[in-house]
């Protein structure tokens, strides 16, 4: 393994350890560093996400989407994270969460004008055998 490296922005860094491919390693002797890393990783997202609505104030929840999504390194972090902490037996939404504005960009559907369009015909459908079977 790879000595420490650091994760985070602001004052706060936080020290989590990597293999030798690069990818996050879960310490279940550890905690309280396992803990601080996941509130790391999701105050590092929350923050991403704040500055980009800041510097781009008339940005779409799809851009928004497509920017906050471009960093998976981050978001792998945060899931492996997760589920270390939820291995150890701690609740994640008790120790971090991410904000309801990120919650609602991730949450945004890629399809775009063609969800509507399939929706659209789907009712079309259910009306032309509805007719046709009464």
């Amino acid at each position: 393994m790879f000595p420490f490296s650091t994760i985070g922005i602001g004052r706060t860094s936080v020290y989590a350890e990597f293999d030798s491919a690069g990818n996050y390693v879960c310490n279940p002797f550890k905690k309280e560093l396992e803990t601080n890393i996941f509130i790391s990783v999701v105050n590092q997202i929350n923050q991403q996400l704040e500055f980009y609505t800041r510097s781009y104030p008339n940005s779409t929840a799809q851009e928004q989407h497509d920017f906050i999504m471009k960093y998976q390194k981050t978001w792998d972090v945060y899931n492996k994270s997760k589920q270390c902490i939820e291995a150890l037996g701690i609740n994640s939404d008790e120790v971090a969460s991410l904000s309801e504005h990120v919650k609602q960009t991730i949450a945004v559907p890629e399809f775009g004008l063609f969800s509507s369009i399939v929706v659209t015909l789907a009712m079309i459908g259910s009306i032309v055998i509805y007719r046709k079977f009464s």
